[in-house]
């Protein structure tokens, strides 16, 4: 059994179930226990209406839900028949009344549309739905069922596309999904593959806000990947783009260090202390700031920015080693001996980081 599984097996107490009496005006029905949810029992207590009858699609309903919660039910082949025989469309079916429980009752409609997916998984529109409705459960399961419903989701819309290349939907979802996910490039490659397949105006307005909203992260994210692949060149040309549209602090710090990896130290500086400027309060920032005020010969004022880190991250290892060597090109042997001893003092530090203040210990005799 999935992890998937086990999961909607928690919803078994959502449940009771019925024996209609042999008068019962529909034969099939009297063959197997009938479910029941529970709340629609409820209602229908409070309504009076269960004194002498419970509608058919109540049951259809319940026969769904009750495939949603366990694929393995005993009776499953019974209501699965029970289901076909009274309704000609049951993906649809599904579908339709999970739109009407969404908003207030979503367990109902997510259980709704994954019995009609296990019942068939070819019916486009309930699959859809129920992908829609699954992943957003990631935020509020727990740790141990996270990953399951994001993989199932993007599983079923991907299924979708490979049957159904111009279903504009699943695209949209998708770049839902992996907006959230936090990857952006792919969100607005979905998204623009959703707005090539839609129609209808105002999908189509809802779709470019979308793309709007994610289309810096997006840029952020290519520069990020040309930086990764050392084309800083590429970086500089998109980040440029971006910054000249709208200013970000993460934008101009990547713009920093593209520049600083190709030693353009005084271009570099310029980006870094845009970021400064911008709100960039982040250890990275102060600490490659400080690296291109350092190249750039300029000691003191790259003292000066560590000092300024040191006070949002006091005991940051990298800005404390770093005015170190600082400290010993400009012969200031004591302050470098003072904070050597006092980073040594750090849980936290690496192998290679301790070995070399070892070595510079050894070699500056301090």
């Amino acid at each position: 059994m999935s992890k998937l599984d086990s999961y909607f097996l928690k919803f078994t107490d959502k449940l009771a179930y019925l024996d209609l009496k042999d008068t019962a005006s529909y034969g099939l029905l009297n063959d197997v226990p009938l479910p029941i949810y529970i709340d629609d029992m409820s209602e229908n207590i409070l309504k009076g209406s269960m004194a002498n009858k419970i509608e058919l699609e109540t049951i259809l309903e319940a026969m769904i839900i009750n495939i949603g919660i366990d694929k393995d039910f005993k009776y499953i082949n019974e209501y699965i028949e029970i289901l076909e025989k009274y309704l000609k469309d049951i993906g649809g079916f599904a579908a339709t009344k999970a739109l009407t429980y969404a908003e207030k009752k979503p367990d109902k409609a997510l259980l709704l549309t994954r019995g009609g997916y296990i019942i068939n998984p070819l019916n486009k529109y309930n699959a859809y739905n129920y992908a829609r409705l699954l992943w957003p459960r990631s935020f509020e399961a727990s740790k141990d069922y996270q990953d399951d419903f994001v993989k199932e989701a993007l599983t079923i819309l991907q299924n979708i596309i490979s049957y159904d290349e111009d279903f504009p939907l699943s695209y949209y979802e998708l770049g839902n999904i992996y907006t959230n996910l936090g990857q952006y490039v792919k969100a607005r490659s979905y998204y623009d593959n959703a707005l090539m397949r839609t129609e209808d105006a105002e999908a189509k307005d809802e779709i470019r806000r979308q793309i709007d909203l994610i289309n810096d992260n997006a840029e952020i994210e290519e520069s990020l990947y040309f930086i990764g692949k050392g084309n800083y060149d590429e970086a500089i040309k998109k980040l440029t783009k971006l910054l000249s549209n709208k200013s970000r602090a993460d934008a101009y710090y990547y713009l920093g260090v593209s520049y600083q990896n190709i030693g353009q130290y005084e271009n570099s500086i310029l980006a870094f202390q845009n970021a400064l400027d911008k709100g960039g309060e982040f250890r990275e920032l102060y600490n490659d700031y400080a690296v291109s005020l350092y190249a750039a010969k300029r000691e003191n004022d790259a003292l000066d920015i560590i000092s300024q880190g040191l006070e949002l991250f006091p005991e940051d290892p990298r800005m404390v080693y770093n005015s170190i060597q600082i400290n010993l090109s400009l012969g200031k042997l004591s302050q470098a001996k003072k904070d050597i001893e006092n980073l040594l003092t750090y849980d936290d530090l690496s192998d290679e980081l301790i070995n070399n203040l070892m070595i510079i210990k050894n070699q500056f005799n301090i």
